[in-house]
């Protein structure tokens, strides 16, 4: 693996940078050491808190650009073979191909990446020579690489619901959670409503995503959750296998929190969560226009739920439930 992030990991990187993640917490996550998280944001970023996806990516090629650039500049017979091919219809990939074969003869020994090709037809020769017009799509300018978020990545496989103890199970102690996301097919939003559900208490928090299927908004929300709570009361999650809770073992590293994930198209599983979801329903049907909704709309809703006597709590509130644990001395983790 090279030491270069990618794209897709510079936007990563940027993400948790903002939701508070230390380097080595991401680094666990993206497969990466934090040195070279750190050199990443040292060389394409100020801090930290500055560190943006797009002009690191920038810095980047700029670089890699400038490395490759002057090899073609300093050798004319390299820079010959390149527009000579060009014009017998190769692409950049036949080109750097067959120099792998024909160096010897060709350049001097010399061979290059079809990808510096791209950079030097783009970067430098358009300006003076119009190279891109010898590319069969003779775009002026080049798509955009590393724009695209990969599809359907699996999620990071967690304990099973079959390993979930009895301790959980049977709701014998507080602080054990299940999670879902409440979607809106029916209008144009693109959010969601980010759901947790506490088993024994029935507590419920809500909160609002910009993008009902992003995994950084879910992961976004279940800190916003632990946080919201004592200790006490985050000893577990329990998901689905939707993308957007590919993150949830982050919950794990930051808060020594276990999460377990159900079977495939088994959400029937965390019933919990999925009752709350028709509770739900009565204030937030399937067509509500979630953009006409602020964050404290969404609380208020929450409240109403949790303020709701239940025939399970004994016609208690999940907040009674909860306020008279916490002042019993509940034991600490």
């Amino acid at each position: 693996m090279s030491n270069e992030l990618t794209f897709y990991e510079r936007q990563k990187l940027e993400s948790w940078l903002r939701s508070r993640l230390s380097l080595r917490e991401i680094g666990n996550i993206l497969g990466r050491t934090h040195s070279i998280l750190s050199r990443e944001i040292r060389r394409n970023g100020d801090s930290r808190q500055k560190y943006r996806a797009d002009t690191a990516q920038r810095l980047f090629e700029k670089r890699k650009h400038a490395k490759h650039q002057g090899k073609i500049e300093k050798n004319p017979q390299l820079k010959n073979y390149i527009v000579a091919n060009l014009n017998n219809d190769w692409s950049p990939d036949a080109i750097a191909g067959r120099l792998k074969e024909v160096s010897a003869q060709e350049t001097d020994g010399v061979t290059i990446s079809r990808e510096s090709i791209y950079e030097y037809i783009y970067n430098k020769a358009e300006k003076y020579e119009k190279l891109f017009l010898l590319l069969p799509q003779r775009r002026k300018r080049r798509r955009k690489r590393g724009g695209r978020k990969p599809r359907n990545l699996p999620i990071p496989r967690g304990n099973s619901i079959h390993n979930r103890p009895d301790i959980i199970n049977e709701r014998k102690r507080f602080g054990d959670w299940e999670s879902d996301v409440m979607e809106f097919k029916r209008t144009r939003t693109k959010g969601a409503v980010s759901v947790q559900t506490e088993r024994k208490s029935r507590l419920v928090r809500l909160y609002k995503m910009n993008k009902k299927k992003s995994p950084d908004d879910k992961l976004t929300t279940l800190i916003k959750c632990v946080e919201s709570l004592p200790p006490e009361l985050s000893s577990s999650y329990t998901f689905d296998n939707g993308s957007e809770n590919r993150y949830h073992l982050v919950l794990k590293e930051l808060f020594n929190i276990e999460t377990y994930l159900c079977d495939p198209f088994a959400s029937w599983q965390k019933g919990a969560v999925e009752n709350t979801n028709k509770l739900n329903r009565r204030y937030l049907p399937r067509d509500t226009d979630l953009d006409s909704l602020t964050d404290y709309d969404i609380y208020l809703i929450q409240e109403r739920l949790n303020n709701r006597p239940r025939k399970c709590l004994n016609y208690q509130t999940p907040n009674e439930v909860i306020n008279n644990y916490l002042q019993s001395g509940a034991p600490k983790p």
